[in-house]
């Protein structure tokens, strides 16, 4: 039932009004409760009363929030034991800095809201500095329906410190400490885990190791020499940072050690001090990986790749949303999925370059999402709360399905803009509320 509030004039400062209706749904209701919203809380006096209309809960105008809370938005009500908690109340982080938030900005996240009718309670989006943990507030934006057309319908306002966060960008430490202190395992998405990590975390299970390319750090040109008389070609990358400059396929076709870009440019060193000179110009800044290179199965002139969408639903549960395909440039070294090349959902990548039947799909795309459950619940249980991930993955020339990378902090917008399914990204940038709720502790 929605529930809504509604402050009481009265002097008592710790009262709430609860409606007669209220003792139908419980044998014994407590006439002294923990009164919870967010993970603010405060012991509070009942009171049944023939006046408080059957969804409404009761608040003391004497009561002393350290926040606001919006009384025309629809709450909902979990009673267990003496504690009563008015909510779900969930802060979706999408933004480092209070300056880049701007009405268009704002604008651009309405639809992640459009399930708020089941959800209910308080969704606001916030910007990682504007987050207080000591004073347990966050400032931020709420969603206001019933707007007027002249006036915004995004409401600045100082509200309770969540439930549940959402996190959507990267934040700095001393911001992530603060919130897991606070809120632990109820911040999904939490922490940013690098691609060393990954395989460190993965790699211990057969059956993930399986799909994975090996991987081991970069310490020096011997270490390259004997993953390439392993593979034959493998790719360096930088281990903490996002720079495509800093990624190198290598082989040894050029009669020496052939090195190539990401803008397909090619370096040709002759002799292993020549090729020991330039690795540890890479790794005096930063450290590397050396990775097997796999082969994804091409199209013509292009390198097919898979991402898999893997979200919880309400039932905390991993579920895949969808899985779309990219037909990337000739030139491309690995998985880019930017908004460029050619985008096809993944059955329609089965059928069209593996030539598979409707069975053939359905198997390969049930293994594929099998496999991301797998590395998904391991994700849950070595690095943190996960909730929304984007999984690349290619599937070679004789059908094997590998595993490249995972995305805490992928585009959804992505799914607009390549295989333009409106009906796909709603409900992938809705799920994560669904979730959030359940975290929350709302049914």
């Amino acid at each position: 039932m929605k529930r809504y509030i509604k402050w009481i004039p009265e002097k008592k400062s710790n009262t709430i009004f609860l409606p007669e209706s209220i003792i139908e749904e419980r044998e014994v209701i407590p006439r002294r409760m923990i009164l919870q919203v967010g993970i603010w809380k405060q012991e509070v006096e009942v009171e049944i009363h023939s006046s408080i209309p059957e969804n409404t809960v009761g608040l003391s105008s004497a009561i002393k929030l350290p926040f606001q809370l919006p009384e025309h938005l629809p709450y909902k009500i979990e009673m267990k034991g003496r504690k009563l908690h008015l909510g779900p109340v969930i802060a979706f982080m999408a933004f480092k800095e209070e300056r880049d938030i701007t009405p268009e900005s704002l604008n651009a996240y309405k639809d992640y809201l459009s399930s708020y009718s089941d959800i209910r309670g308080l969704i606001y989006i916030c910007a990682a500095n504007r987050i207080h943990s000591s004073a347990q507030t966050v400032e931020g934006y709420y969603y206001d329906p019933a707007a007027k057309e002249d006036e915004t319908p995004w409401k600045y306002v100082f509200f309770p410190y969540p439930d549940v966060i959402y996190r959507k960008i990267d934040v700095k430490k001393p911001v992530y400490d603060q919130v897991i202190s606070k809120i632990g395992e109820n911040m999904f998405n939490s922490y940013l885990f690098n691609q060393w990590e990954l395989w460190q975390w993965l790699s211990p299970y057969p059956y993930l190791r399986e799909h994975l390319p090996y991987t081991q750090q970069l310490e020096n040109v011997q270490s390259l020499d004997h993953m390439l008389s392993l593979y034959g070609e493998v790719y360096l990358k930088p281990i903490e940072t996002k720079n495509e400059k800093g990624l190198f396929k290598v082989d040894q076709t050029c009669g020496g050690y052939r090195f190539v870009d990401k803008s397909a440019e090619e370096r040709c060193f002759h002799s292993q001090e020549e090729a020991a000179e330039f690795l540890n110009s890479l790794i005096t800044h930063e450290d590397y990986l050396i990775q097997q290179a796999v082969s994804a199965m091409r199209y013509g002139d292009h390198r097919l790749d898979f991402r898999v969408i893997l979200q919880k639903n309400s039932s905390k549960h991993w579920n895949c949303s969808g899985i779309i395909a990219r037909l990337g440039d000739k030139t491309e070294i690995t998985a880019n999925f930017d908004r460029s090349g050619i985008f096809l959902t993944g059955k329609e990548a089965l059928r069209k370059v593996f030539q598979m039947n409707e069975r053939e799909v359905f198997l390969k795309e049930q293994e594929m999402i099998d496999l991301c459950v797998s590395a998904c619940k391991t994700l849950d249980k070595c690095g943190g709360n996960y909730a929304d991930l984007a999984i690349d993955m290619i599937i070679d020339e004789n059908l094997k399905v590998w595993l490249i990378e995972i995305h805490p902090l992928y585009d959804h917008q992505l799914l607009l803009y390549s295989i333009k399914d409106k009906e796909m990204y709603l409900k992938v940038v809705a799920a994560p509320f669904e979730y959030a709720k359940s975290l929350a502790g709302f049914s």
